[in-house]
């Protein structure tokens, strides 16, 4: 059982264009870009989720923390490691809260190690991590997120992200970020404006 989560979730974007929309945390105007601005302690943790098709839509996940970054050292690490050890770290466990029983089936309620499944790519800035997920880099989740976005808006999705801990001094684990997604409904995606 999670005593609570490292960092808060804030902000979400819910987007589609005609191709796949990478570092959302180094553009100008941005949350992230805003707070780097002011040269505070904050720290950005950013799961944008890309699912590939003649719209492309990112679900991007905003989540922050104020203290050092220091502070969590399993963190640190992941921050500071090379793309093989964060495939080998970075979890989601997902739940289908309310919807069907077939995609209640297809999602289920497992950890999984995106990175081993998914092609991630990172892109780091002074202030930020961000994790560009492409669904389309595997046949099977493409099959079930086709799935899921056919009953999207019918949906109550829950997802927490955390980094696995592979040895003794780096438990507990802890969570990242949580979120849940009620009834997304796909036509109310901002359209990014080139």
């Amino acid at each position: 059982m999670a005593k609570g989560t490292l960092m808060q979730m804030v902000a979400a974007d819910w987007l589609r264009s005609d191709k796949r929309e990478d570092d959302l945390g180094g553009r100008p105007g941005g949350i992230v870009q805003k707070y780097a601005a002011q040269g505070g302690p904050e720290f950005f943790f950013i799961i944008n989720i890309q699912v590939p098709g003649s719209t492309t839509y990112s679900l991007a996940l905003y989540y922050m923390m104020n203290t050092p970054v220091e502070d969590a050292p399993l963190l640190e690490s992941f921050i500071k490691g090379d793309d093989a050890y964060r495939n080998s770290r970075f979890k989601l466990i997902p739940y289908i809260s309310k919807g069907s029983w077939i995609v209640k089936q297809s999602v289920g309620k497992k950890a999984c190690l995106i990175g081993q499944a998914l092609e991630i790519n990172y892109f780091l800035g002074k202030n930020y991590l961000e994790l560009g997920i492409d669904i389309g880099s595997s046949t099977v989740a493409r099959g079930v997120v086709s799935l899921v976005l056919g009953y999207l808006n019918n949906l109550v999705i829950e997802m927490a992200f955390l980094i696995q801990a592979n040895t003794e001094e780096e438990l507990p684990e802890f969570l990242l970020g949580t979120c849940r997604l009620n009834h997304l409904d796909a036509s109310k995606s901002v359209l990014v404006q080139p």
